[in-house]
């Protein structure tokens, strides 16, 4: 197909006005004007401003179904004795009791479809449910998101034949790990030569007892390991010393933000900045309850804004972030999170409006990608494209039947909540 008179976010975060051509899912050409070869699809973008598809490097999938029951609650007192606890605790139990039956797929899909709608092209999925790997790989594939699917310490036993899914493991958490299970990742690591991922010193408490157990820092320790490198994907990274920062820097690792949910949480915020300055790898996730990736964007940008160095940084590097800065451990699913010749078709289409305006783009100045930072809305986004092929379209999902998912959603909902909802069935 040709993408006519677009309008587009390129990798140096200008707009661009060329016409695009795709083949099989990549884009091949982009030029002033291009004409079409005999039935080629020609599509006129003028109404609209393109984006790269954007990536959301840690998520907790399925979580929907969990809103708003750690309100108030750090999370080191999650699942304690109070009625709030208990209720997280059976609704955790329902999870890992679900996995394999079709309410955990249509939790799963609900989710994804969020994310989706949300402009997100690409995930980092470290699951909720025990065991459930294989059901969210499915459902990544069913939906058309591209994924890295977190094993944790499980071997499948069956190959991938989906090209948009791959597969990591993982390090356990802090207050989990010992010697063996150390030992074991490093095993995994090297039998599989998959992405080694994990928590990373996200509390205190964390911190304290990871020195505890073993007298050094997490990222210490998978130094020591050699287990610190560009396959390594680290969550959240608060609790770091100095030492700590350079080595994440000059390792190349990358470094997961989760700015949201580090506030919610009652977690410290991580030194972004002195991060930026030393070069660190650093892309950007919701993790846990929330899909708003633009949110996570936009306090990534306020939090920058808050240094001392606020003028060295700005909203292209946001935009970085979200997107082209994934591509080290997202490529092998056909991620790159730009719009360029030899990139996959991984597009948003976004509805052009006042909502954006004015876009200034003049050899001196340009605030194109502060505006389509700050001002873009999940709701504006009316298409998405994913390696070519559409998977929302006039803000409806054509990869499955949307109606039908949200219908069982609710029922869900009915059935496992039934005696604690406020809203009614036909309102949720």
């Amino acid at each position: 197909m040709i993408l006519k008179r677009t309008r587009f976010l390129g990798p140096d975060y200008t707009l661009h006005k060329k016409d695009i051509r795709i083949e099989e899912g990549t884009i091949t050409d982009i030029q002033d004007s291009l004409h079409e070869n005999s039935g080629e699809e020609v599509i006129d973008c003028s109404p609209f401003l393109l984006y790269p598809a954007l990536a959301d490097c840690h998520v907790h999938t399925p979580d929907t179904l969990l809103r708003g029951l750690f309100s108030d609650m750090s999370l080191h007192n999650w699942c304690n004795e109070t009625e709030q606890g208990q209720l997280q605790t059976e609704l955790f139990e329902y999870l890992d009791n679900s996995v394999g039956t079709p309410a955990f797929e249509t939790l799963v899909l609900y989710a994804y479809l969020q994310y989706m709608k949300s402009g997100v092209g690409f995930i980092v999925e470290t699951g909720q449910a025990d065991e459930s790997s294989g059901i969210l790989e499915a459902c990544a594939e069913k939906i058309g998101i591209k994924a890295l699917v977190d094993w944790y310490d499980e071997n499948p036993s069956h190959e991938l034949t989906c090209t948009h899914i791959q597969r990591g493991t993982h390090l356990p958490e802090e207050e989990d790990l010992d010697e063996k299970g150390l030992q074991e990742a490093i095993q995994r690591v090297e039998k599989t030569a998959w992405p080694l991922m994990t928590h990373c010193l996200e509390t205190r408490f964390r911190r304290e007892e990871v020195l505890r157990k073993f007298g050094m820092s997490t990222v210490e320790l998978l130094e020591k390991k050699a287990l610190l490198g560009k396959q390594t994907i680290l969550f959240h990274c608060v609790e770091t010393s100095e030492r700590d920062r350079a080595m994440l820097a000059s390792s190349k690792a990358t470094i997961v933000h989760c700015p949201v949910s580090n506030l919610i949480s009652g977690a410290r915020t991580m030194n972004l900045v002195d991060l930026l300055e030393r070069g660190a790898h650093i892309t950007l996730g919701t993790d846990f309850l929330t899909h708003d990736i633009w949110e996570v964007m936009r306090t990534t940008y306020a939090e920058l804004k808050q240094s001392n160095k606020s003028e060295h940084f700005g909203a292209s590097q946001v935009w970085n972030m979200a997107s082209k800065a994934a591509a080290p451990i997202a490529s092998p699913s056909g991620y790159q999170g730009k719009i360029t010749v030899g990139a996959p078709a991984d597009m948003l289409f976004v509805e052009d409006g006042l909502a954006l305006s004015p876009l200034i783009e003049t050899p001196g100045f340009s605030n194109v990608a502060y505006n389509t930072l700050i001002h873009t809305r999940p709701s504006m986004i009316k298409h998405v494209m994913l390696g070519g092929r559409w998977i929302i379209q006039e803000g409806r999902c054509l990869t499955i039947n949307e109606e039908k998912l949200e219908m069982e959603y609710s029922a869900i909902l009915q059935s496992v909540l039934a005696e604690k909802l406020v809203d009614r069935p036909d309102r949720i």
